[in-house]
């Protein structure tokens, strides 16, 4: 009837905004505003803080993008083959973090370099598909579709945020690299709450996939 069909799409709804789904859209969030804000604010990072010729910015900027392709190809297969893909998570959330931190704070280039390079292999990119991965395990397949939706949105509006909260801290303090370190403390925070997540899917779920099956 349509008055149950209202009620299954309300259930339907409130698996969406699960506190699984809640935690990860906030990851999301927090992974791409790194990115977005290294991505926007490193070449010019490297030029006035690091006196980085403008031949050797783009080179160098341009380490954590191809660093990232083998890196999301490596976690995306491991993902498919880790049952338990919370440690994953929040290893590569804390390993983020280290290198949010090392890059502006070490007075070593090459150890800058390396930072950059590990970045790459283990943050965003790398991230991206055990979060989706885990988004299909506690979402029905029937609602995949909004639920990557809202997942998008959520990380995609760290795009618009990053730049600007970026910009306005370095001219705030003078300091550009103060944007890194809040970057690495929002990738932090967001690990830090997947720790909450729970490892399997909640009841509701399980039902749903239950009954989808069944259809089949």
């Amino acid at each position: 009837s349509a008055k149950e069909k209202q009620m299954m799409e309300h259930v339907n709804m409130k698996v969406l905004f699960s506190k699984n789904h809640l935690i990860t859209y906030i990851l999301i969030f927090c992974s791409l505003y790194g990115f977005f804000s290294m991505m926007t604010w490193l070449p010019y990072y490297l030029q006035t803080e690091r006196g980085v010729s403008g031949s050797q910015t783009g080179i160098i900027a341009s380490l954590v993008p191809w660093a990232s392709i083998p890196g999301a190809l490596l976690f995306g297969f491991l993902s498919d083959r880790i049952k338990n893909k919370k440690i994953l998570i929040v290893l590569l959330s804390i390993l983020g973090t280290v290198c949010q931190f090392v890059i502006p704070y070490t007075n070593s280039f090459s150890y800058m370099i390396v930072g950059l390079i590990v970045y790459g292999l283990i943050g965003k990119l790398a991230l991206d598909p055990v979060l989706i991965s885990y988004i299909a395990d506690n979402t029905p397949s029937s609602m995949y579709s909004r639920a990557y939706s809202i997942f998008n949105f959520a990380g995609m509006s760290s795009s618009i945020f990053a730049p600007y909260i970026t910009g306005y801290l370095a001219e705030a303090t003078g300091k550009i690299e103060i944007g890194f370190y809040v970057s690495g403390v929002l990738l932090l925070v967001g690990g830090f709450l997947f720790l909450f997540s729970d490892s399997k899917p909640a009841t509701t779920v399980l039902k749903l996939k239950r009954i989808e099956i069944e259809k089949v």
